[in-house]
């Protein structure tokens, strides 16, 4: 059974997955993509039960013209279901590693990619993606709630078929309870969101601003972690991607194609990490949710491990001067 562990020299839990399998051998190489993608149409029942899915109201449950599609993840690294794990003691904390891990096929082409799908196709996969996590927060403890995005080999993805997973876990690590804790002292000192004067700020300054329509900025944040790391915020403050409106899809479909166009075309299709941090409750004053996208152009090294420092070697002004380049470019291709 997976496990949560936590570190006893810290704050961070670890997430044990051993049904995953993997041997030493299995370890320092990325393995091919499939050549045909599990997850086209015609091999639902190869997949597990079917969570949810968008197509004709006069389909049934697992046919195959489906538009978009969500079922339990295969190589799930949360168990959905309750077992029994000694807790351990003080020093050496343990519980079984409970949650829900829904994999979300998103297009039906698996060479399909995000910036060229159809605009009104991607609004509706954002709508999916919505309503799933108002159902997945609505799960009995559950404390976190994530959307994750891998595109590239080196970025993680299993599969080259547009996709993403959704994850619900009864514990916060220590990333995520800093920045929450964070902006929750910044609002009890300010009674403002923190992310919301930032994002005024950057608005003001311009440095930073990639691009920007009337509901959303994507911006490069002041500390970028990485090279060319872009964040996307709403201009009004909302705590929880599961009260978005439906008539602001629309518009964060278009500026999130209009961003990862930018990015592909100015760094050469690069692999990449787009990450979903949201509350799991609306109507927090003191949180904002936003959209991160992580280009993988570098690699971790000693001193990024051994002292928890991101050593990032692009300034976050020149990055978003190059990305305001390459999207002015893409608008005008358009």
């Amino acid at each position: 059974m997976p496990l949560f562990r936590k570190d006893p020299f810290g704050r961070a839990w670890v997430l044990l997955s051993p049904e995953r399998g993997l041997e030493p051998s299995d370890f320092g190489s990325v393995p091919p993509a499939p050549a045909v993608s599990p997850l086209s149409p015609g091999n639902e029942g190869r997949l597990g039960p079917e969570m949810a899915a968008v197509r004709p109201a006069t389909s049934g449950v697992g046919s195959p013209d489906w538009r978009i599609r969500s079922f339990a993840h295969p190589a799930g690294i949360v168990s959905a279901k309750p077992g029994h794990v000694d807790e351990g003691t003080s020093l050496f904390r343990q519980a079984p590693a409970l949650g829900h891990h829904e994999l979300i096929v998103e297009h039906p082409d698996a060479g399909e990619r995000l910036e060229t799908m159809n605009p009104a196709h991607l609004t509706e996969v954002l709508r999916f993606y919505r309503d799933r996590l108002a159902v997945a927060a609505a799960r009995p403890g559950v404390r976190h709630v994530q959307v994750t995005r891998s595109v590239g080999r080196a970025a993680g993805a299993l599969y080259e078929h547009p996709h993403g997973q959704l994850l619900a876990v009864p514990v916060t690590n220590r990333w995520v309870e800093e920045e929450a804790q964070v902006a929750a002292e910044h609002h009890r000192e300010r009674g403002s969101c923190l992310f919301c004067d930032v994002t005024a700020r950057e608005l003001e300054l311009r440095e930073r601003v990639v691009t920007e329509n009337e509901a959303f900025v994507a911006l490069t944040p002041f500390a970028s972690k990485t090279p060319f790391e872009t964040w996307i915020l709403p201009r009004e403050h909302a705590s929880s991607f599961t009260s978005v409106a439906a008539n602001s899809l629309p518009l964060l479909a278009d500026l999130l194609q209009v961003l990862v166009r930018g990015l592909v075309d100015a760094l050469d299709n690069p692999p990449y990490n787009l990450t979903l941090h949201t509350a799991v409750q609306a109507g927090r004053p003191d949180f904002h949710w936003h959209i991160e996208i992580l280009p993988r152009l570098t690699n971790q090294a000693g001193f990024d491990w051994g002292t928890g420092f991101f050593v990032n070697p692009t300034l976050p002004e020149d990055a978003a001067r190059f990305l305001r380049e390459a999207v002015a470019l893409q608008e005008v291709m358009r």
